[in-house]
């Protein structure tokens, strides 16, 4: 019996079923099929089996729900100029990038989802004589593994998705790194320190640091071709989870030291006339960014040249954006993962992400790994298999990544399930409704502040049963939009001609 990784490329809900309906080893399969998906009672399923399926076109408005009259408003901008989507390539680029068929997956993390910005994980490089605990994936190689010895042959694999995405049209990227070197550790490891609260830069080895990553991305601007718009020295620099003997690099540093080491860099940037910005603090949350940049002197404030969070712990995302506002500074959000294989986590997330926090990009985590984290499913294992699976999380994410396009103004529409973007090049408007509960729902969308607009509405859904399907087009009736929704569902609405 075929395992997840062996089962067909396009794997969805409703072609497990199928398999599932024709197999003799029926809840072996169903384990195998359902593994990393919302689990679902045995009745539930058996049921599902039995009823009929949703329907595959948008449905109007019936006796059993009262429509909700939701009003778009295109005078209430919330990002002005959206400019797009983005991945980061530590860890599956790592591995991906050495498989025979890495072309599959930078097509489809690349053209298909369109994404156009990349996050390049700068390696430490960890002690071979080291405690030896980092995940096979996560071992990104360095390129000083030994001071003034430099290795520019390094980093193979990730080097070569990020060409491969340059290639498929990405116009951004970011650079980041998770530790220093570890000779320039306290702990002697790129883990993190021992207990994690303390300081793992050596306080000797700061300006090293500034000077290990500004050679970096000069290199590889001359060796690759690849121009870097940002550099993020430490990432999530606060957190106390980076502890020696952990299974990725991370190290923690607090406020003051992170102060002097954003100066250094940006000095160090300047010194090669390298014309990229400084991003900090890039914290695994608001709070925790709104805390790091209080604590930041003005002086500090004038080297960073943008601030980012991860949206990991949502927790004050109006703050954070409105203080990115009073600095003068451009807003991003540069990873968010879970390990929700259906992707309503991630839908949400979206969702709530550009409608408080109000970045100007939003990036995802991994574009490739296994329990539910990955866009495309792949266990990533020394020696593993390079066949892959696109799973439903994949298919929710391109409902907002090929219609919110960069360009586009994020507006309100007064929902908290549905994000609005409207492009003033093509006049064309597109609507994410987010059902992530068990019930249908209904809504419709007053469209009367814009001028007349056309008759029809292209829809696309992604649920139990539907992969990015396109649905029958659905009519615009007195400038109304009427729909409903089914349970974790994503629904995008794209609407052309409006002005």
């Amino acid at each position: 019996m075929k395992r997840i990784n062996e089962l067909p490329l396009h794997l969805s809900r409703k072609s497990c079923w199928s398999v599932f309906c024709t197999s003799t080893c029926l809840w072996l399969l169903l384990g195998n099929c359902l593994r990393g998906l919302r689990a679902k009672s045995c009745g539930a399923i058996l049921a599902t089996l039995y009823s009929a399926s949703l329907p595959l076109q948008a449905q109007p408005l019936n006796a059993r729900g009262a429509a909700t009259a939701v009003t778009i408003n295109p005078a209430k901008i919330l990002v002005n100029n959206f400019q797009g989507w983005g991945v980061s390539l530590c860890w599956w680029a790592n591995v991906v990038g050495g498989y025979t068929n890495r072309d599959e997956y930078a097509d489809l993390v690349f053209n298909r989802l369109k994404l156009n910005i990349v996050r390049y994980n700068i390696g430490g490089g960890e002690n071979p004589n080291g405690p030896g605990t980092i995940q096979f994936r996560a071992i990104i190689p360095g390129f000083e593994p030994e001071r003034g010895v430099w290795d520019w042959t390094a980093d193979r694999n990730q080097r070569w998705m990020l060409k491969a995405a340059l290639k498929r049209g990405v116009n951004r990227v970011e650079a980041f790194a998770n530790s220093p070197p570890y000779w320039m550790t306290v702990s002697g490891s790129a883990t993190g320190s021992v207990g994690g609260t303390n300081n793992n830069l050596k306080v000797a080895c700061e300006d090293d640091f500034a000077v290990y990553l500004a050679e970096v991305v000069k290199h590889l601007s001359q060796m690759d071709g690849v121009t870097f718009d940002s550099i993020t020295p430490v990432n999530e620099p606060s957190s106390t989870w980076w502890v020696y003997g952990g299974h990725q690099e991370g190290c923690h540093i607090d406020a003051v030291q992170q102060e002097r080491l954003v100066k250094l860099l940006s000095t160090e940037l300047d010194r090669r006339g390298l014309h990229i910005l400084v991003d900090a603090p890039e914290e695994n949350d608001e709070q925790s960014g709104i805390d790091s940049l209080k604590a930041c002197s003005p002086n500090c404030l004038d080297h960073i040249g943008q601030i980012s969070t991860h949206s990991y712990g949502a927790n004050n995302p109006e703050k954070l954006s409105s203080l990115a506002d009073s600095f003068h500074k451009p807003l991003r959000q540069t990873e968010y993962g879970d390990g929700d294989a259906t992707g309503m986590k991630l839908a949400r997330r979206i969702r709530d992400d550009l409608t408080q926090l109000r970045p100007i990009s939003w990036c995802y985590w991994q574009g490739a790994d296994y329990a539910g984290w990955g866009l495309l499913f792949n266990r990533l294992r020394e020696n593993g298999r390079e066949r892959f699976v696109i799973t439903e999380k994949f298919h929710v994410f391109e409902q907002f990544t090929r219609f919110l396009r960069p360009g586009c103004q994020i507006i309100d529409c007064g929902d908290t399930n549905s994000v609005v973007g409207y492009d003033p090049a093509s006049k064309t408007l597109a609507i994410v409704t987010v059902n992530d509960s068990s019930a249908n729902s209904q809504e419709t969308f007053d469209l009367s502040s814009f001028a007349p607009t056309g008759n029809v509405a292209e829809c696309y859904r992604t649920s139990d049963d539907e992969s990015f399907q396109q649905l029958k087009p659905l009519a615009i009736q007195r400038q109304r939009l009427s729909l409903a929704f089914p349970p974790d569902s994503v629904t995008t609405c794209v609407i052309e001609a409006v002005k």
